[in-house]
């Protein structure tokens, strides 16, 4: 009961303290992605963990052979912190025990599918700008450029082509803010932002329908933009990324290449993150929310290994 409250807590009211603890986050923008992306999957693990739980209360696998019925019976006796007092209920214990496999399997299935589309996606997307485009060295960076005329300013893992810009982007930047786009978007692939987003994605794919998951998996790509920005900071100065971002707006994809996923590309784009660059003041209360949500992760992950912990001992110990 206080596993699924504390649970159920963090998914409905999780959101609401992740936007208030924004302004910290952003400080930590590489860590704070990493960090999301890690308490997502732990809440995960943490729901599924609820199985092994009500195993320890059940009323046994009946339904299975005798001898197998009592070595399981052995093993939940062993693994049980609850001894002689635990309450009895009518669901056989294989039943419980089963959900953290389908948690993993679901997992996996989730990663694959999402992995697959992406790399249709921007298989696609690659051989559209591979035939349009001319490669070329700016500012110690290898990039292609299209023809286009339209702001284009994006980039993909290496092996479907690295950083992508079109002629208008480069004509309507001054050197400085050509400059800082270009250390924006690798710093995007040098810290391979595309993977953490797709991981995040593939792994919570089935459940993001629940408020914190869609909160987490709506922060995160956010957060590594913040942190590619403070790499082109540093590159090319706050005044030309200002610019640039300004300038901007909001690049595009050649329509050529279809509907992508909105993670396919990462670009540099969002006026509404120069405040982070000229280092607006944040609230007190963020910080402590941000701490709070860190000890939430802990919690969970200690959560998770005191439940599997029990059931890993009493296999090793032989059920006795």
């Amino acid at each position: 009961m206080l596993l699924s409250s504390v649970l159920a807590a963090a998914a409905l009211g999780g959101p609401r303290l992740l936007r208030r603890a924004a302004p910290a986050l952003a400080t930590i923008p590489r860590f704070a992605a990493i960090a999301l992306s890690l308490t997502a999957v732990l809440w995960i693990a943490a729901l599924v963990a609820l199985g092994p739980v009500v195993a320890w209360m059940s009323s046994g696998p009946d339904w299975l052979p005798q001898q197998v019925a009592d070595v399981c019976d052995r093993c939940l006796s062993a693994a049980s912190p609850f001894g002689e007092s635990a309450v009895t209920i009518g669901v056989p214990a294989i039943v419980p025990l089963a959900l953290p496999s389908l948690g993993v399997v679901a997992v996996l299935i989730g990663l694959a599918r999402e992995f697959a589309a992406l790399r249709r996606s921007q298989s696609q997307l690659s051989l559209t700008v591979r035939s349009a485009s001319e490669r070329v060295r700016l500012h110690g960076n290898t990039a292609r450029i299209t023809q286009d005329t339209a702001l284009l300013a994006f980039s993909l893992p290496h092996r479907h082509g690295g950083i992508v810009l079109s002629r208008g982007t480069v004509a309507s930047l001054s050197e400085a803010e050509l400059a800082a786009v270009l250390a924006h978007e690798q710093a995007h692939l040098d810290e391979r932002h595309h993977l953490i987003v797709a991981i995040l994605n593939g792994a919570t794919r089935y459940l993001r329908w629940i408020p914190l998951i869609r909160e987490v998996r709506s922060a995160v790509p956010h957060y590594l933009e913040i942190a590619a920005d403070r790499a082109a900071k540093q590159a090319a100065g706050t005044d030309a990324l200002a610019g640039a971002l300004l300038k901007l707006g909001q690049p595009g994809i050649p329509e050529s290449a279809g509907k992508l996923p909105a993670h396919a590309v990462l670009h540099a784009a969002g006026s509404e993150r120069i405040r982070h660059l000229v280092g607006a003041p944040r609230p007190p209360a963020s910080t402590a929310l941000a701490a709070a949500a860190g000890m939430y992760a802990f919690m969970l992950a200690a959560v998770i290994a005191a439940v599997h912990l029990p059931f890993v001992l009493a296999l090793l110990a032989g059920c006795l």
